[in-house]
């Protein structure tokens, strides 16, 4: 069994400085430096200071932090009802607590049993589940099934897969139908692979996707507003561009086979451009084109350098004239077919997609079920500011501090349900007007794994500025605390990291601080360690942000 470590003065500091209940802050925490530790401290000074349990909200993004959360503090209060006095007082003054009295050290002894029997006790969930508490609460009014059950990430991603291979079934059955139709599209565009690649990364954003549909108009809307975004006319199409190809203003087929006559009095490379030109005349349909824009393109559909010999320009300048405008047309028109195809390529995804979302969604209110992307957003409208404003009430007299643990894994949305929690703490409007409530939140960008799930580590950043100018003013204390040190790995290890990341484009890749510098601190008992990097850059890269992530 190895001994405890020894904790500098210093680093000792700023943990305390980070849970004083007293004041709000923002942690900033390298790997293996007690993020979650501080944060299971806080919970406790804030029970020491007899804070009501059910008065605590603890968030975090898994279940098993969730769990670890709680088992830190819970396991601290159990060991503290065995304490003498003595040891007791060490332990209340090692979370910063500077002078612990009798008082002090009575409620200390209580705080277990308290937290335990407290109803609703300390709150200390994922998001989800809080999300799903408050749902139950209020489903009237947030527009939900009074008993709806939650799908888990296994039972959703099942259902999903069900609904897709029922609808692409669906649209093999009616090739002729707009499913069949956008089937056809998709396959003759992409490989089978491919294709539920795409599907399932459409589904996986499918509440952007739905929410953009409808302000459009609906899938005809979508239509329009993407041709607008691509720059092209909602009534452009493959044969409306393939027409203006073959039929310009400036060099019609009907002058085809009169520059080849030309082009057969010039250069073998002149005489080449002759026969192109020939047979594009003899052609029909989209081989015409086929071979009409080999004159003016090579195969990887570049501009040709010149389409004919400078001697033959010379001689015939009108011709070259027009060959050089022929060209800048069909480089606008090409862009133009491409948007098309990049339109409807797009539009046969969306169709299917939309099919499918429709359908997941019909199959979900049927059973009355709801996925995790339902919680937050339905929680989001629940806390709408513009909502019953006895709602807010409701839950600004239930809620007097938010402590947030992996913040850096918190998407947009779930940043905007934290903000509307705490929207009153800090402007003196709430349900106890002379109360100080505070927010807490601890992470660190680099570690961010969840950008799958909607995560933005960049917001953590975004939100500490956002609270700080709403909490550092006087009455209200705020503070951001970096923890730089580690107590995981030693010198060799961190300074490693630290070099891979020292460039400026691969740090600025890795957190939003890019006027600072990444820095790790081993502690003065680290064990002594080396490492041994590989030659390859990339690979470098890997390893350090293995070494972060761990």
């Amino acid at each position: 069994m190895s001994a405890p470590r020894t904790i500098p003065a210093a680093i000792w500091h700023r943990q305390t400085q980070a849970s004083d209940p007293g004041v709000s802050a923002f942690v900033s925490a390298n790997a293996g430096s007690g993020k979650t530790h501080v944060l299971a401290q806080r919970a406790i000074r804030l029970l020491l200071n007899g804070t009501d349990p059910s008065k605590i909200l603890c968030l975090t993004f898994t279940k098993a932090a969730a769990a670890n959360m709680a088992t830190r503090v819970f396991d601290t209060l159990r060991r503290w009802t065995a304490l003498d006095d003595t040891r007791l007082a060490a332990a209340i003054r090692a979370i910063g607590v500077a002078d612990p009295n009798s008082a002090t050290m009575t409620r200390a002894r209580r705080l277990f049993a308290e937290a335990i029997e407290t109803p609703g006790g300390l709150k200390v969930q994922t998001i989800h589940a809080f999300c799903t508490r408050l749902l139950h609460q209020f489903p009237f009014e947030a527009n939900v099934a009074a008993r709806f059950s939650v799908l888990d990430e296994r039972a959703e991603l099942e259902l999903l897969e069900r609904e897709s291979l029922a609808v692409l079934l669906d649209a093999a059955a009616t090739p002729d139908g707009a499913l069949g139709r956008a089937l056809n599209i998709v396959i003759a565009s992409a490989a089978d692979t491919t294709i539920r690649d795409l599907i399932n990364e459409a589904i996986r954003k499918r509440d952007a996707l739905m929410r953009w549909i409808a302000q459009s108009g609906g899938p005809a809307g979508a239509s329009a507003a993407l041709a607008q975004m691509l720059g092209i006319a909602p009534e452009d199409t493959f044969a409306k561009v393939d027409a203006d190809i073959i039929d310009g203003p400036v060099f019609p087929s009907c002058e085809w086979l009169r520059a080849a006559q030309i082009c057969a009095t010039g250069t073998k490379r002149d005489n080449d451009q002759c026969g192109r030109l020939r047979a594009a005349a003899a052609a029909a349909g989209t081989q015409r084109i086929d071979l009409y824009l080999p004159v003016f393109f090579t195969k990887e559909l570049e501009p040709r350098a010149s389409i004919i010999t400078k001697s033959l320009a010379e001689s015939h300048p009108s011709l070259a004239d027009n060959l050089a405008r022929e060209q800048s047309r069909l480089i606008a028109l090409l862009e133009r077919r491409d948007a098309v195809v990049t339109r409807e390529r797009t539009m046969a995804l969306l169709t299917i997609v939309h099919a499918v979302i429709a359908r997941y969604r019909a199959e979900k209110d049927r059973r009355g079920l709801l996925d995790y992307n339902d919680l937050i957003a339905k929680t989001l409208d629940l806390l709408d500011p513009k909502a019953m404003s006895w709602i807010h009430y409701k839950l600004d007299y239930g809620i007097d501090h938010v402590l947030i643990d992996e913040a850096q894994d918190t998407s947009p949305d779930q940043w905007e349900i934290i903000k509307r929690l705490v929207s009153e703490f800090a402007a003196g409007t709430g349900a106890r007007l002379f109360l100080k409530r505070t927010i807490f939140a601890v992470g660190d960008e680099k570690q961010s794994i969840f950008s799958f799930q909607g995560a933005a580590p960049h917001e953590f950043d975004n939100m500490r500025r956002q609270f700080e100018r709403a909490f550092d003013r006087p009455g209200l204390g705020w503070r951001h605390v970096q923890f730089d040190y580690s107590f995981r790995s030693g010198a060799s290890v961190l300074a490693a990291v630290d070099s891979v990341f020292r460039a400026p484009t691969i740090h600025a890749s890795i957190t939003s601080d890019v006027a600072g510098v990444l820095r790790h601190e081993s502690l003065p008992d680290a064990a002594p360690g080396r490492c041994c990097l590989p030659s390859n850059p990339q690979t470098i890269r890997c390893c350090a942000a293995r070494v972060i992530a761990t």
